[in-house]
């Protein structure tokens, strides 16, 4: 027989104005992060010459955001929407744990497939092939099925195989705050923050190893390692912060429920949605990919060159005449021999890789 649950014993939820401005945040990043880092998903497979495997793994970073930011708005749609009923949105730790397991899965699956970027990044190699369209049956490899399904073990790991016997409700669900088990919760933020810092170190040595090079790798490195020492250093702000909320709750007894909620709303949730909103903005400078793919971006896109153009020799410099306002000087007047001297010496010379050069070679075959 089915019996309706009495309204009156459900436990309140905070919907304090805090609440509904942390609900609309995430709605507008949620919302943002999605759109874009779908269209990204599409610019990182034409970014040619970048080496097909690093086209994967970077395509593969942003359907991961991608899948964070939909499953953050699907979630605060509907928390906005039964906001003032308390039973709809009543949940338990069980619950929670139920709820939040995409999200768990998103976070370690983001975590390694930095960490995997970081090693690819001491083995690049530029191949003939890389200069051609990537084809659809190469955009997903054994590696990120892998990846993906050890993802999703450790999900599994961190939520379902949690001892949890008393099932508590929540007045808001939490994930770092229903796991039962706190050496669970301790071990979860350990391994993220360990994988996005060697991640990120790996691709520091790849750049020492490779400052001395003017190729295509050594420029792709470079970029990468800017885009992600800012992000790794906001993941590293967020987990750090959302284990102090967790040893705190821990350590003593008598605690705010509500503020420990909201700290870990900014840290664990809304940090890492506007890292996967800004994420974007930053590879958006792959110029070349966006405009073959979107032609319409030509005008939103400043301009760059990501290898810096050869400057003329002196002997070439030299064949231009001076022009002169002078009314003494005739067209045909040229540099001086003295000045060319010193123009040539004070020329900056651009090296570019002769490996690279031949590995790049178009092949003789039309596309």
């Amino acid at each position: 027989m089915l019996t309706t649950q009495n309204p009156d014993l459900c436990v309140e939820p905070f919907i304090e104005p805090s609440q509904w401005f942390f609900t609309l945040v995430e709605i507008i990043l949620a919302v943002g992060g999605l759109i874009m880092n779908t269209l990204i998903t599409v610019i990182c497979h034409k970014a040619s010459p970048m080496p097909h495997s690093q086209r994967r793994i970077l395509a593969s970073i942003s359907i991961n955001f991608a899948v964070l930011s939909g499953f953050q708005l699907a979630r605060n749609f509907f928390l906005f929407l039964v906001m003032q009923q308390p039973c709809l949105s009543q949940v338990t730790t069980v619950s929670c744990k139920l709820q939040e397991f995409p999200l768990i899965f998103c976070y370690i699956h983001c975590a390694a497939t930095f960490f995997l970027l970081g090693v690819q990044c001491n083995f690049l190699k530029l191949k003939p092939i890389d200069k051609l369209p990537m084809k659809w049956y190469l955009t997903c490899s054994v590696w990120q099925s892998t990846v993906a399904a050890a993802s999703v073990a450790l999900a599994l790991l961190f939520t379902a195989f949690d001892q949890d016997l008393k099932n508590e409700p929540m007045n808001k669900c939490s994930i770092l705050l229903a796991v039962s088990q706190s050496f669970l919760t301790f071990s979860l933020l350990t391994l993220l923050i360990l994988l996005h810092a060697f991640g990120f170190i790996l691709i520091l040595i790849a750049s020492v190893l490779q400052r001395n090079k003017r190729s295509w790798i050594a420029f792709t490195i470079f970029s990468l390692k800017e885009i992600l020492q800012y992000e790794t250093l906001a993941w590293q702000i967020s987990l750090f912060v959302s284990g102090c909320v967790v040893l705190y709750r821990h350590v003593l007894r008598e605690t705010c429920d509500e503020c420990a909620l909201i700290i870990l709303e900014l840290a664990f949730l809304i940090l890492p949605l506007l890292i996967s909103f800004v994420h974007p903005l930053y590879v958006l400078p792959m110029r070349d990919a966006a405009t073959r793919t979107f032609p319409c971006m030509l005008s939103a896109l400043p301009e760059y060159s990501l290898v810096p153009p050869q400057v003329p020799s002196a002997s070439t410099s030299a064949t231009f005449p001076l022009q002169s306002p002078r009314t003494d000087l005739t067209p045909n007047d040229t540099l001086s021999s003295e000045f060319k001297k010193k123009l040539s010496s004070l020329s900056p010379k651009v090296v570019i890789e002769e490996e690279d050069i031949a590995a790049c070679e178009w092949p003789n075959d039309s596309l």
